[in-house]
């Protein structure tokens, strides 16, 4: 797949963020205490941060392996964990994230799993990692509250307006997944934004063909609705990917030797601080998750070890995706060009004479290659 003109956008604005958080950190530090942070780690510290983002990376595609194997549309383990690491990916390129599962639903189709399927399973990803968030968010504030207070009392606003912006993604997620009306408004606006790009050349064909789609759709979202157990089983590994995620700040802590805070009040920072960064429409919420990072953190980790700490999250939780998925991605489309190509063959006369429903279903599959 080629770098599209957004993409390279996004990662020219990732690499000046990249550059304004090493000339501000090493600026601001006495590099000597700077390089003394870095000396005290060690090889283990970091295996284990790697640990945590695998752990990270495999959770968010075996969401999707349950999720499929449960509606009936099995695909490999590997497949899913391809297709998570795509949408971890896209999501970290684009701004607000919203590049992730469109692909997603594109290769999913690719292996076969019908458009209305794939959209519902990543529907109910999101709606249980949201929630998650949230919930887990709320309970650890609770159980820390005093803490919280010491340390981000002066953003609390910041906070509350995080979980404003996520109840309300939440909230329209769960109306797409019980109102049909809805879902149908929304694919008639997607046609509309296609007819005036051109993309769609027949808007009554195409609101037919998205017909079938909603129907598979609403009918994979109550089969899961119906299974409370398939749905506790979403909850459940959303809740090991939130803290493989929010492991990466406790273990960088310890690994510098350091002590004063505790290993849940690491996650409850890091947990408050993504509720809180995450709505932001840049790409990965660049700047944001940064800034939020030294404000949270700033009665945790002393100065020059809060500037390497930040560097090291960060990179474990966001420039290591996207350097993985780039080698991915990559891979896959130079792979496609060494594919041998082989021009489609018509069926003759005789052949669709003798096999009619092999012919349609032919020319169904070709249709239906353009959503559009």
């Amino acid at each position: 797949m080629k770098p599209s003109a957004k993409n390279l956008l996004s990662v020219a604005f990732l690499l000046l963020t990249l550059g304004l958080v090493l000339f501000i950190g090493f600026s601001g530090n006495d590099i000597t205490e700077v390089w003394h942070a870095i000396h005290n780690l060690s090889w283990i510290s970091l295996l284990l941060c790697l640990v945590c983002w695998a752990g990270y990376v495999v959770t968010d595609g075996l969401s999707l392996y349950a999720f499929l194997r449960q509606q009936g549309h099995p695909i490999t383990f590997w497949q899913s964990m391809y297709i998570g690491m795509v949408g971890i990916y896209y999501c970290n390129l684009t701004p607000g994230a919203s590049g992730g599962q469109p692909l997603q639903i594109y290769h999913l189709k690719r292996m076969g799993v019908p458009i209305g399927v794939s959209g519902s399973a990543l529907s109910v990803k999101f709606f249980c990692f949201q929630l998650q968030l949230l919930v887990v968010g709320a309970i650890l504030w609770a159980a820390h509250g005093d803490f919280i207070a010491r340390e981000a009392g002066n953003v609390v606003w910041i906070i509350l307006m995080g979980y404003a912006f996520n109840f309300l993604s939440i909230g329209m997620v769960l109306t797409m997944a019980i109102s049909k009306r809805a879902v149908r408004t929304v694919i008639a606006l997607i046609i509309r934004i296609g007819v005036s790009l051109k993309i769609c050349k027949d808007p009554k064909k195409s609101t037919e063909k998205w017909e079938a789609h909603v129907s598979s759709f609403l009918s994979s979202v109550q089969l899961i609705r119906s299974r409370p157990m398939d749905l506790a089983v979403q909850f459940l590994i959303a809740l090991l990917q939130l803290f493989a995620l929010m492991a990466v700040i406790s273990v960088i802590y310890y690994a510098f030797g350091l002590s004063g805070t505790r290993f849940m009040e690491h996650i409850t920072m890091g947990v408050l601080l993504y509720i809180s960064a995450s709505y932001t429409p840049l790409p990965g919420a660049s700047g944001a998750q940064e800034g939020g990072f030294a404000v949270f953190f700033a009665g945790i980790f002393p100065p020059a070890y809060l500037f390497v700490a930040l560097l090291i999250w960060r990179f474990f939780t966001f420039y290591l995706s996207i350097f993985v998925g780039f080698l991915l991605t990559t891979g896959e489309s130079v792979s496609g060009l060494f594919r041998k190509k082989q021009p489609p063959s018509l069926p003759t006369a005789e052949h669709s004479a003798a096999h009619p429903t092999e012919s349609l279903q032919q020319e169904g599959a070709s249709n239906q290659d353009n959503p559009l």
